[in-house]
């Protein structure tokens, strides 16, 4: 944000105009647009997706769950799971205040605190079972070296979810 001379601060506000924005892009042929950040005199995209490019997004705050809630398809967590599941309940809340259905929303969770494969395996069908829709195996910080070591723990955690 330094480098571009943009308030760090200013980032969530951006980003919700942002979507708007590209949503704009994808679904209009010729548009103009005047944001708070951005302003578009006549503009297009050729060739325009055939559907809706989903967006996801993630963060710790509940500004973010609620921006998700607001104008997300889908929901990225990282942490351990019982804070994931409590920002999952906050999603949740602001899909249901914006008249939208958890059913039509990801929700993703990233195994940052497993540090072997039976521990993601374990956190992976937790966060199933409870309606996550994704997982992500991380492999950072778990004593691996080289690629290959880190592929063998992301198979061994494929094998072990079946």
């Amino acid at each position: 944000y330094d480098a571009l001379g943009i308030e760090f601060a200013s980032r969530g506000r951006r980003l919700s105009e942002q979507i708007g924005l590209l949503r704009k892009y994808w679904q209009e042929s010729l548009f103009s647009f005047e944001g708070e950040f951005d302003q578009l005199d006549r503009g297009n995209i050729n060739v325009r997706p055939n559907r809706q490019i989903p967006i996801w997004l993630g963060g710790f705050s509940e500004i973010a769950f609620k921006r998700a809630g607001e104008l997300g398809d889908g929901f990225m967590f990282a942490g351990d799971y019982d804070h994931c599941w409590e920002g999952r309940t906050r999603v949740e809340h602001h899909l249901a205040e914006n008249g939208r259905l958890s059913d039509d929303f990801g929700f993703e969770l990233l195994t940052l605190r497993a540090r072997s494969p039976e521990e993601a395996a374990e956190t992976v069908k937790r966060w199933e079972d409870s309606g996550g829709t994704h997982a992500s195996i991380v492999t950072m910080k778990c004593g691996l070296n080289g690629l290959q070591e880190h592929l063998d723990f992301i198979k061994k955690t494929r094998d072990l979810l079946g």
